[in-house]
């Protein structure tokens, strides 16, 4: 990479000196910083700023930005291209909503497989908003699931989800691990209707720390909620998924009618 290239690189980096007094180390505050670029890298064919430029950049060891980067070619978030230099995965996936539901599937079939890390698995009262839609008593437990999503080393989204007690024996705790809740339902119940609402937010606290993302930075978060064939609330429950890996598609068919008729001038 010459001088011009490397210089409107290291331009795309959050500025700011690095806080040599904090217990935080300078490869992990390297680190920090380079996702916060990654998050925002324009192209995929524009190089990463090397180690060595890097390393002038932030007044540290060539070792100490290696280690940097070697974390986040680890967890996928850089590869590096033999005698061409490193890049920033793109690997933004589309979701599209489709009568299937079929997401993890989706994914699996563009290469980026699924895996899941079950993080909660209890029979406790939902939060307000689950417990109302799924029409059950604030004190009642419901079968909750908390898990994260990810692709690779990847984490994709965090996932929280609440399933109503006339049907939370469908799905066991070998299910949450592994795969498809709504598969796991729609082995004793007739799923029907599906809403879902989805809107930008601010990643926080936890929700920072799972996805491994920075403190503010935007994930997307959506809110689900499915019901039965007799119209009986089934699951309920949102995701924060992390705006740099996923975005929703929906492709519908526009329903005929008829060509309003001009008037003509008299």
């Amino acid at each position: 990479m010459d001088k011009v290239e490397a210089d409107g690189t290291l331009a795309l980096l959050p500025g700011g000196e690095l806080d040599r007094e904090s217990p935080l180390p300078l490869h992990a505050q390297i680190r920090r910083r380079l996702m916060s670029a990654i998050a925002a890298w324009p192209s995929a064919e524009l190089r990463f700023p090397t180690e060595e430029s890097l390393s002038d950049h932030f007044s540290v060891s060539r070792m100490t930005v290696r280690k940097s980067l070697d974390e986040l070619v680890r967890r996928g978030y850089l590869r590096r291209r033999r005698q061409a230099g490193t890049f920033v995965e793109f690997g933004k996936m589309e979701e599209r909503f489709t009568p299937a539901m079929d997401f993890i599937d989706q994914w699996a079939g563009s290469g980026r497989a699924i895996s899941f890390r079950l993080l909660a698995f209890a029979h406790r009262p939902a939060p307000e908003a689950d417990a109302v839609a799924l029409d059950v008593a604030p004190d009642l437990p419901v079968l909750s699931i908390k898990r994260l999503r990810l692709a690779g080393l990847v984490p994709v989204s965090l996932d929280y989800r609440y399933i109503a007690p006339p049907f939370a024996d469908a799905v066991g705790r070998r299910d949450a691990a592994s795969g498809s809740l709504l598969d796991a339902l729609r082995r004793s119940v007739v799923m029907a209707r599906a809403t879902m609402r989805i809107e930008a937010t601010a990643a926080e606290g936890a929700v920072a720390k799972a996805l491994d993302v920075a403190a503010g930075e935007p994930v997307l978060f959506r809110r689900l909620h499915y019901r039965d064939a007799d119209g009986r609330p089934v699951m309920s429950g949102h995701s924060f998924y992390r705006a740099d890996q996923a975005r929703y598609v929906v492709d519908i068919p526009i329903a005929s009618a008829a060509t309003p008729e001009r008037k003509t001038k008299p």
